[in-house]
């Protein structure tokens, strides 16, 4: 029945019916289930019929079958099944599958040795991959086709050849990895933080890491052999193993590197022109000397790729001097390499008559072409210091160093000898570039080298060069015989050596050698003639030195200097010593000149011609070419001077240059840098301090000095100069010992004589403002014994007089000290020995002349007077010793014009002639210079009263000049002041303090304009405002001395009078200190003694007011005698009723009694005197009542009633004579007067505490009652002075504890504890409460309420520390206020207790 259905099967097939063929097949299986053609004809059926799934099922199920079968019957394998599959593979391009069904079925036909059959299939599926797989199923497909595939051996000659294959392969990976690389940086850049550089390298070691590309180049390479694709894929082979050692990490860089260059030097060798195999070779051969390369391969490469940067480096390298190789011979270069075009030769000709400026044109050019080429940088740089191009050399050198660096990174080669061969250039560069400056770094580069290279010549060199250059000649002997040892027939380390022996002064030994050097020299090409110039220099330059006779000899160095010129025209070392031979020996200074002049032409780096030359230059006053010779030298890159020499005069000149240009930051850098090359030379470092001060840096400029000075002790330059800083700085005592030292080397030295006059007046001033009068008089005198000397050595000095007059008039700023004036000392200064007629200048308007002088031997003017008359004459003498200088003659009027101006100040009589003469020099200095706006300033003040005018056009043009001087614009507001324009003048004097708020006078113009429109308070706060500011002042201006003094101190003064309390003692020291200076000052003007003596009664200093007013009353007594003035009489009377109040201040009753009765019989009934008269019939009624003189005191006191109008302070006096009498009579008039006087003024105080205490004392409660009421209202009021409350307090208590009922005690405390309700910050009242509740927490609290108050005085906290009742406290009561009865009382109870 199956075989029935099976043939029926086969049947359907045939006539393709698909279905009734699965229907049978299907029978056939329901029979025998492994009926392998059932299921063969199963799966064809399905398959035609689109059941791809069923159709794989039934051919893999009779593919399992027939396996079965095969075991137990030796057949072959039948292809059917394996055919049906890959039919349906192919259908479903189901490309994987289709290549394993491939090659399943191709074993089969193997082994049936159908080769046919096998390579079709195999060949299908290639095909089907191609055209319908991915890029990875073609790969597998290829590999199907290369050698380890199961079929090709069988195929191998019909199927592909494998390098065909490989080279397949490579290209599709090749796209692959591009296109895989370019997706993932895109991907991974737009990360945060991903750097492009970065993320390129990490994408391209994770791809090339895994490439399978170079086993397939080595596999073309292997099978290929066609040579032109093997050269190609040696190409791709390097160029990709290349890149990949770019991105390896250091650790896997070694292995793929070895291959890499095992690559590069196979095509090398091959001799095929890829550029990058070529490179490598060439630069990753590290080497000492380029002459370590193969030349041939160096040429060849030239050939190759001529137009290439490395390639025109080299070829420029090869034809020059420093080439270490032989020259290619004429045929060799005609015959050239085979890559060389037929007929065409290269001219050898211009190549060998190239310039030097051409190859270096050309390597730069290389340089430019092939930036990243280290050969290329080493060659530039080799050939830079072959044309002394140093800075060039550097700049390159360096370059080549992080070159090598980064190639070093990359490949991982550590390229040690190519970095020491650079390291060796940049060094040998440094030495002579701008040298000594690079010598640290050039020697730290060789030390470098020599430490893993002890042997390196070139570093050797190096750092015997330096050596040299420092001096150690022994060191760089040894250290050149060293490299010498291992080049020995190098002439120039030879040379080297030699002239180290000459330097130690060796010179036999070293003009030996040097001769033995110059023998060998048989080349006469330009660096063979150079070596020679310069050993015959040198030997000449050794005979110099050796002997000095022999320098006369034509023979001797002369012949050799010559000899040296002669081998080299431009040896500008020869030059420079054929002109000192000229200049020293032969006294033929043109001649030497232009030897120095050719030498300084050839090389500005001849430091010694070049010196000579300035030298020359500023002998005749050539300055800009001496600026020029030492701009040149300090520029040049390579400088050669005398052994053991500095260089630094260029860098001195150029800064002097600077200096005298007034290019004061330009000069202190070229003084640097020459300090730098020379650290101790003395006059850079004068000059670097000079530049500091002109510029106005003084303590830099103090420091250098000082460095100075300890260079050169002996020199006196310095120490003068570092007077001139301290004398800028305002330390003018540190620059007047300065100056004297100075003085006791150079003892007649004028200008030191000079500026020590000056300093001395100067320092004087600045005692006079810092109020240190007896010095600024003792600098006078020293000053006028200097002055003695610079007479001596010049009396036509103009700062000379002018310092003589300001020395004389400083005496009128401090007249009570006038009498130490050096009368005698200055009369032979100004009688020196000149003509008498200059004092006549102005005589005849001031009458100060020679008859002056006259009067001043003769006594007949007192200090003062002498003093600034001396004065004017000495201005007068400046103007004969300015008459040739202009500006200094316009100086010179405009002193002595405000000397005449001081004097009609200061003296007591303000006599007109003096003001008028001002006026005169004022107008005769603006005429020499009308464009000083001081000189107007000054005209403007003089004719300020006389012609308002003039003195405002005067003062106006001052401001057209200068608007921004301060003191201008005050005096402006002065003016409009005196002329009553009061808003003008308050608009200039606030001018004057947005211009400059430290100005005083300003401020006290301010404060009269507040003044006069009787704002007394705001007065009061301008003028202590301007004295505060103005003790901060420097300037040395009379009126910022004294003005700010006088309104402060009379403005407070006046607050005080109008102040009804008593003042505390802070507020009235400032003024008390004011007026000690103010009368230092003016010690004879009588109202300023007047008026310190009222400020030390405040203080209750009366001895000091007391000896103060018997001065004034004398002045005014010989001033009442002169004149018979009866204002000088009222303040005569004035001033006696002062000193008896006074008197009466130290008990010294009768004189009180005296000048009180005194100042009443001169006072008469003049109403002006009318306080005076009070004060003196207060003064005698408490002078008779403390002397027990009752009724003679109850007069004075009725008469002081009846002055005052019957004032309560006066019948308070009065009532206390009257109690004090004692009398039951007085004293009922004492109380009738109280009650009258609190009748008349209720709001009088001291007559209601007066009263109230008299009530507490009489034990009389009608008298209390009366008070109590008005007590308790006045307690109620605000603003009552502490001392006032305390009074009110007090007497409350003491009224409540003398109560006569029981409750007396109760209301004392409850008075006492209401006060401290009402101010608990008073320690009084704690201490009161204590007192009276006898309470130990009341006490306690007084004192914690003491301690952290910050105003508690003495007394005060002496009270709380005496209520504590301890013993330790009683003593620190007593300790702080020993005349308070309170300490003692307490520590006598407690010592009881």
């Amino acid at each position: 029945m199956s075989k029935l259905a099976l043939k029926a099967a086969k049947i359907c097939l045939e006539s393709n019916d698909w279905t009734g063929a699965e229907t049978q097949s299907r029978k056939v299986l329901s029979f025998d289930p492994q009926n392998y053609t059932a299921h063969l004809y199963l799966g064809l059926s399905l398959f035609n019929l689109g059941n791809y799934e069923e159709s794989e099922k039934a051919y893999r199920q009779a593919i399992d079958i027939e396996v079965d079968e095969r075991q137990r019957k030796s057949r072959k394998e039948n292809p059917a099944s394996w055919q049906g599959l890959l039919k349906l593979y192919e259908a479903q391009k189901r490309i994987d599958e289709h290549m394993d069904a491939t090659i399943q079925l191709a074993r089969i036909f193997q082994d049936q040795d159908d080769r046919a059959k096998c390579q079709t299939i195999i060949e299908k599926t290639v095909a089907l991959a191609r055209e319908d797989g991915s890029k990875n199923q073609y790969r597998r497909a290829l590999s199907i086709l290369l050698p380890g595939s199961p079929v090709f051996d069988y195929l191998e000659g019909l199927i592909a050849r494998p390098d065909q294959t490989y080279l397949k392969l490579a290209e599709i990976v090749e796209a692959e990895e591009k296109e895989r690389i370019n997706k993932e940086i895109a991907n991974r850049r737009s990360r945060l933080g991903a750097v492009l550089g970065q993320v390129t390298t990490e994408v391209r070691r994770e791809v090339w890491g895994a490439s399978p590309l170079e086993e397939y180049y080595q596999n073309i390479l292997n099978w290929s052999d066609d040579e032109e694709l093997r050269r190609q894929i040696d190409c791709k082979l390097l160029r990709h193993g290349y890149e990949k050692l770019m991105v390896f990490p250091k650790e896997n860089k070694l292995e793929q590197r070895v291959k890499v260059e095992n690559w590069a030097r196979g095509l090398v060798i091959l001799k095929y022109p890829f550029e990058l195999a070529w490179r490598i070779v060439i630069e990753w051969k590290d080497c000492e000397s380029i002459g370590d390369h193969d030349v041939n391969v160096l040429r060849e490469y030239i050939q190759f790729f001529p137009d290439n940067g490395l390639a025109i480096s080299l070829k420029v390298f090869l034809d020059s001097e420093i080439s270490p190789f032989p020259k290619t011979p004429e045929g060799d270069k005609q015959g050239g390499s085979p890559s060389a075009p037929e007929g065409e030769q290269p001219d050898n000709n211009a190549e060998d008559a190239a310039a030097p400026e051409q190859l270096l044109d050309d390597m730069i050019d290389g340089v430019e072409k092939c930036p990243a080429s280290i050969m290329c940088h080493r060659i530039l740089g080799d050939c830079y210091l072959l044309l002394d191009e140093y800075e060039n050399a550097v700049d390159t050198s360096r370059n080549g160093k992080k070159l090598v660096l980064a190639e070093s990174q990359r490949t991982g080669l550590a390229f040690q000898k190519t970095q020491d061969a650079l390291t060796v250039t940049l060094g040998t560069a440094l030495i002579h570039y701008q040298a000594p400056k690079h010598h640290t770094e050039a020697r730290s580069l060789f030390e470098i080298v020599l430490k893993h290279n002890p042997s390196y010549g070139g570093a050797l060199v190096g750092l015997g060069l330096i050596l040299e250059e420092q001096g150690d000649y022994s060191s760089a002997a040894e250290l050149l015989h060293k490299a010498l040892s291992k080049d020995p027939n190098n002439i120039r380390i030879m040379s080297e050596a030699a002239w180290c022996n000459v330097l130690q002064e060796n010179y036999n030994i070293g003009q030996q050698s040097l001769e033995n050097c110059l023998e060998k020299i048989t080349g006469i090409d330009p660096r063979s003639r150079d070596l020679k110039a310069q050993i015959l220099w040198r030997i000449g330059t050794c005979i110099w030195y050796s002997d000095e006779e022999a320098r006369r000899d034509r023979k001797g160095p002369y012949h050799y200097f010559i000899a040296a010129l002669q081998s080299n025209q431009n040896f500008a070392p020869a030059y420079t010593s054929l002109g000192c031979f000229y200049a020293d020996i032969m006294s033929d200074k043109p001649r030497a000149n232009k030897c120095f002049q050719r030498a300084f032409e050839i090389s500005a780096g001849e430091v010694d011609a070049a010196e000579r030359l300035a030298r020359s230059f500023a002998e005749s006053r050539e300055w800009e070419l001496v600026e020029i010779v030492a701009r040149r030298v300090a520029e040049a890159d390579k400088k050669r001077s005398i052994p053991g020499k500095g260089l630094s005069w260029p860098q001195s000149a150029i800064g002097v240059v600077e200096l005298n240009n007034q290019n004061y930051n330009l000069a202190i850098q070229s003084f640097q840098s020459a300090l730098r090359g020379s650290p101790k030379n003395f006059h850079s470092w004068v000059g670097l301090g000079e530049a500091y001060a002109s510029a106005g840096r003084y303590t830099a400029a103090l420091k250098v000095f000082d460095r100075a000075a300890m260079l050169d002790e002996t020199n006196w330059f310095a120490k003068y100069m570092l007077a001139n800083v301290r004398r800028e700085l305002g330390e003018f005592e540190l620059a007047c010992e300065g100056y004297r030292e100075v003085l006791a080397l150079r003892e007649r030295e004028f200008g030191v004589l000079v500026a020590l006059s000056e300093t001395l007046v100067a320092m004087a001033w600045k005692y006079i403002e810092t109020g240190y009068y007896g010095r600024a008089v003792d600098s006078v005198v020293e000053c006028m014994s200097v002055a003695e000397k610079v007479v001596e050595e010049r009396s036509d000095a103009f700062n000379l007089w002018k310092t003589v007059g300001d020395a004389c008039m400083l005496f009128s700023w401090v007249q009570n000290l006038a009498h130490r004036f050096p009368r005698t000392q200055v009369l032979r200064l100004v009688e020196g020995d000149f003509e008498v007629s200059e004092f006549d200048i102005m005589a005849d308007a001031d009458e100060v002349s020679d008859i002056a002088l006259q009067k001043m031997k003769d006594g007949e003017l007192d200090d003062v007077t002498a003093a600034v008359y001396t004065g004017i004459l000495a201005y007068k003498r400046a103007i004969f010793a300015t008459a040739d200088d202009r500006h200094a003659h316009a100086v010179a009027w405009y002193n002595l014009g405000t000397a005449e101006y001081r004097v009609y100040v200061a003296l007591k009589k303000r006599e007109m002639k003096h003001r008028l003469a001002a006026i005169r020099c004022f107008k005769r200095t603006i005429k020499l210079e009308p464009g000083n706006h001081e000189f107007w300033n000054a005209l403007g003040l003089a004719t300020a009263e006389l012609n308002p005018k003039i003195a405002q056009h005067s003062l106006v043009r001052a401001l057209y000049i200068n608007d921004k001087n301060t003191r201008v614009w005050t005096n402006l507001g002065a003016l409009y002041t005196i002329q009553e324009n009061y808003a003008l003048a308050n608009e200039a004097f606030s001018r004057a303090q947005s211009t400059d708020p430290e100005y005083a006078l300003a401020w006290v113009g301010q404060g009269l304009i507040a003044t006069i429109f009787g704002e007394a308070r705001e007065a009061q706060e301008l003028f202590q405002h301007a004295f505060e500011i103005s003790d901060q002042s420097l300037v040395s201006s009379s009126e910022r001395n004294t003005l700010p003094k006088k309104q402060f101190i009379t403005a407070t003064f006046d607050t005080l009078v109008k102040t009804k309390s008593e003042p505390a003692l802070a507020s009235i020291l400032t003024p008390i200190f004011a007026l000690e200076k103010l009368e230092s000052q003016l010690s004879k003007i009588p109202a300023v003694l007047q008026l310190s003596a009222l400020f030390d009664e405040r203080v209750d200093d009366f001895n000091s007011a007391c000896e103060k007013l018997e001065r004034v009353c004398s002045i005014y007594e010989e001033l009442y005698e002169e004149t018979e003035s009866d204002e000088d009489l009222m303040k005569f009377a004035q001033s006696k009723a002062d000193l008896a109040r006074m008197q009466l201040g130290l008990h010294q009753y009768s004189d009180a009694i005296e000048n009180a009765l005194m100042a009443l019989d001169l006072s008469g009934e003049l109403e002006q005197l009318q306080t005076s008269r009070l004060s003196a019939h207060l003064t005698a009624g408490l002078a008779h009542y403390y002397s027990h003189q009752m009724d003679e005191s109850l007069e004075m006191f009725k008469s002081a009633l009846t002055e005052s109008e019957e004032n309560p302070d006066v019948i308070c006096l009065l009532s206390q004579v009257l109690w004090a009498k004692g009398g039951e009579e007085e004293r009922d008039v004492a109380r009738d007067q109280l009650f009258a006087s609190i009748e008349a003024n209720p709001e009088h105080l001291g007559s209601i505490l007066l009263l109230g205490t008299i009530g507490v004392i009489d034990r009389s409660e009608d008298v209390t009652e009366a008070v109590l009421n008005d007590l308790r209202s006045f307690r109620a009021k605000a603003g009552l002075p502490r001392d006032v409350r305390e009074r009110i307090d007090n007497l409350l208590t003491a009224i409540a504890q003398l109560s006569s009922d029981e409750t007396g005690d109760v209301d004392a405390t409850a008075i006492a504890a209401s006060a401290v309700f009402m101010r608990p910050a008073a320690t009084e009242n704690w201490s009161r409460l204590a007192s009276v509740a006898e309470d130990a927490f009341a006490a306690e609290t007084a004192l914690r309420v003491a301690l952290s108050t910050k105003d508690c005085d003495c007394e005060r906290l002496s009270k709380a520390y005496a209520g504590i009742a301890k013993v330790g406290c009683d003593l620190r009561a007593i300790f702080l206020a020993p005349w308070m009865t309170e300490g003692w009382e307490a520590l006598k109870g407690d010592v009881k207790a």
